[in-house]
């Protein structure tokens, strides 16, 4: 049985260790993440910007079968969008702590940090961790997704005042009636946030560069079949595939929901929407914070968030610094170009997440995309092909040796 290291407890991660234990590969699988839990840093984002449900629709979760979630509760706790159904956030909570107790999970996760990554003549992983100790298994695999926070030039002045938060730390719970806040962003954790902070009585301006762009989904559904992913994988240039995921993505964008929210909000007069609207500089005044804007408007702020999204770049991980120096790949916007079981060429090392871009396309960082990769991870470990365990959707196919979810007979969620 091999050892298998995933680093991170994550989505991602949960994915793989799930899609490892439905293929009877998980007999010597540990997880090492600092909170010592599965999905600490997903379940404190969604608390913290009070998030009612997911944007994915329900079909698209950790476990290998995208019918399980419906399967365990049936249509409690689904929201109706455009031919969807939604899970509400307690919904797919539930559904995780199943997945972790029925998979024999809850355990698994060590709490402590991975802190470096070495190779050593082969190119076999040795893992060391915050807590003094290695690891050096037979696999390991980098679910931690890391992002760098963007931050806009404008507030770079500030950086270390407690009056500025970046959005993966802005806590919509700690807003009093009353306060002036400043949220910069156009995509969804910008909107999440100022809602939150309206519904709580702050005075809140949203600040968005571009018009808010409304979309179902952050990227469109047919990236999800072979109608946009087959040229994508048969593109030979790297960089022209880092392209098109940018194209895909496009940036932040709001749901149709969300976006009625804002509206109401606006015309109620709890949240001042400011499109294409940039800020020059900002500048504190004793305990306030006063931006300027590029049309010549001055903003006085008790506190400003900062909700513009991150990038990933593996040349700036330090899990992945000895694997670019010593096992070097073309890397095309921060993204490495992998092979179809996402293993770092001449290591024993797989990622996961967004870093997979290069080969999974838009999705990767997304639940589907976690899905996908462990898929692929299953496939790299049992010695079939990738490309064919990636297009397992469902059934006993999903989870061999193992009864099948059943599925409701409207299969709600499944339109996508």
């Amino acid at each position: 049985m091999s050892r298998i290291l995933l680093v991170g407890a994550g989505p991602a991660a949960l994915a793989a260790a799930v899609a490892l234990r439905c293929h009877d590969l998980d007999g010597d699988l540990e997880v090492v993440d600092p909170s010592g839990a599965w999905l600490t840093a997903w379940r404190r984002r969604f608390a913290q910007q009070d998030i009612p449900h997911l944007r994915s629709p329900a079909v698209h979760h950790p476990h290998p079968d995208p019918f399980a979630l419906l399967g365990h509760e049936g249509g409690d706790g689904l929201v109706p969008s455009g031919g969807t159904k939604l899970p509400t956030t307690d919904r797919f909570e539930r559904f995780v702590d199943h997945l972790v107790e029925e998979a024999g999970l809850r355990d698994r996760v060590v709490p402590t940090a991975a802190r470096a990554l070495t190779l050593d003549a082969t190119g076999r992983a040795t893992v060391h961790l915050a807590d003094g100790t290695s690891r050096r298994p037979d696999h390991v695999v980098l679910c931690t997704n890391a992002r760098r926070p963007v931050v806009p030039g404008a507030l770079r002045a500030l950086d270390g005042s407690d009056l500025v938060e970046h959005g993966e730390w802005a806590d919509v719970r700690s807003v009093t009636p009353g306060e002036r806040l400043v949220v910069i962003g156009g995509g969804l954790s910008a909107a999440h946030l100022a809602l939150g902070a309206a519904r709580r009585g702050a005075t809140v301006v949203l600040l968005a560069r571009r018009r808010l762009r409304v979309r179902r989904f952050d990227t469109h559904p047919s990236w999800l079949g072979p109608k946009k992913r087959r040229p994508f994988e048969a593109e030979p240039d790297p960089r022209r595939r880092r392209t098109i995921i940018d194209h895909a993505r496009g940036g932040g964008s709001v749901p149709p929901r969300i976006r009625r929210d804002l509206q109401a909000c606006v015309e109620a007069g709890s949240i001042d929407l400011r499109e294409r609207a940039g800020v020059l500089r900002a500048e504190t005044t004793g305990d306030r914070l006063v931006l300027h804007l590029e049309d010549g408007d001055r903003l006085r702020a008790d506190r400003i968030w900062s909700a513009t999204g991150g990038s990933v770049d593996v040349a700036a991980d330090a899990l992945c610094r000895e694997l670019l120096t010593r096992c070097p790949v073309p890397l095309a916007g921060g993204l490495p170009d992998l092979p179809p079981d996402l293993r770092w060429p001449g290591t024993n090392v797989h990622l996961t997440g967004f870093a997979t871009g290069l080969r999974l396309g838009p999705t990767a960082g997304n639940l589907v995309g976690h899905r996908r990769a462990a898929l692929r991870l299953v496939a790299s470990l049992r010695g079939t092909d990738p490309d064919l365990d990636d297009r397992i959707r469902a059934g006993a196919g999903a989870c061999p040796g193992r009864r099948p979810v059943a599925r409701p007979a409207s299969a709600p969620g499944t339109r996508r």
